[in-house]
């Protein structure tokens, strides 16, 4: 498989610490920071275009390493390459450019980002919530003399990261925030004279909401058929700052009735088999050995007392 190095942006370090060039190691967090912004970022943007997936496609993460093979002048520039695997042979590779994938995108966002916080500009649509507390461990080591500069290809102007930006981000992550939902729960009750319902999810989390007026006979029925039904809701939600978790369904775009067996498969639960060989590993040997060898084929008999063929 071919590989390619492509240059994703230059992250740039200014101030008296970084005039000859060098960079400080007590400053590599801030490195990491920012590449956890950008990975976490690339992440939920990849999660919003594949709604009906619940897990990242193998190898996304993997497909999202930064490294750096050079300091360059200019205070101390650190250009974050990319390094992409095609199935492409390498002829093909010069040929043609990769297109932009989710982590190019996230690195323009959070360049947006950062550009709407210097300019008390309200932060972009596209910006993931969950993201923005992040922010809090990035510039740590920023001194009151010094910022970030990222200098992104093709953008025509660079974006500069200083305290009073990171300060102005940590203090908005501190606040309740919203974020785009799309989630499955039984309704456990509803409200309404107050166009109001309660859902419960999976994990037995209940989580307030809101309806209007024309989705009453929905939430009515789910409510009603709850034990076989299911409600399947697309909005907005409100997410606690300090640990990511919903507190409160905030708008209802779209409401559907769901039956329990037409509930997407969780791939990510363990096969059946692995756990009954998981259980069996556990009976010592000898006792395997006194169990009769039939017992697969005469197991009533062997339960229940009953006759050949269960009879």
């Amino acid at each position: 498989m071919a590989k390619r190095q492509r240059e994703l942006v230059t992250h740039t370090f200014k101030g008296p610490r970084f005039e000859d060039h060098g960079l400080d190691l007590d400053v590599l967090p801030d490195l990491l920071a920012y590449k956890t912004i950008l990975v976490e970022t690339a992440k939920e943007l990849w999660r919003r275009r594949h709604p009906d997936r619940q897990r990242l496609p193998k190898g996304f993460e993997d497909s999202l390493k930064l490294k750096f093979y050079e300091l360059r002048p200019g205070s101390t520039a650190v250009p974050l390459v990319r390094e992409i695997e095609c199935e492409n042979n390498e002829a093909q590779l010069k040929l043609f450019e990769p297109p932009p994938d989710e982590l190019d995108e996230a690195v323009q966002l959070v360049a947006d980002t950062i550009d709407a916080a210097a300019n008390d500009q309200p932060f972009p649509d596209d910006l993931p919530a969950s993201v923005t507390p992040l922010f809090a461990n990035y510039g740590k080591t920023l001194r009151e003399d010094e910022f970030f500069e990222h200098n992104i290809p093709d953008r025509p102007a660079v974006t500069r990261y200083t305290v009073a930006v990171r300060d102005k981000l940590s203090r908005s992550s501190q606040e309740p925030y919203e974020d785009a939902i799309e989630l499955v729960g039984e309704v456990r009750a509803a409200d309404l004279d107050g166009t109001s319902f309660w859902l419960r999810l999976d994990n037995g989390t209940k989580v307030p909401g809101r309806f209007e007026p024309d989705q009453e006979a929905i939430v009515v029925e789910a409510l009603h058929e709850h034990a076989t039904r299911r409600l399947r809701i697309i909005g907005r939600a409100e997410f606690d700052p300090a640990t990511g978790s919903l507190k409160r369904i905030t708008a209802v775009d779209h409401l559907a009735i769901q039956m329990l067996a037409e509930q997407p498969v969780d791939t990510s639960a363990r096969p059946i088999w692995e756990i009954a060989v998981e259980i069996g590993a556990t009976v010592p040997e000898e006792e395997w050995a006194d169990e009769p060898p039939d017992v697969s084929k005469r197991l009533d008999h062997y339960l229940y007392g009953s006759g050949e063929g269960g009879e």
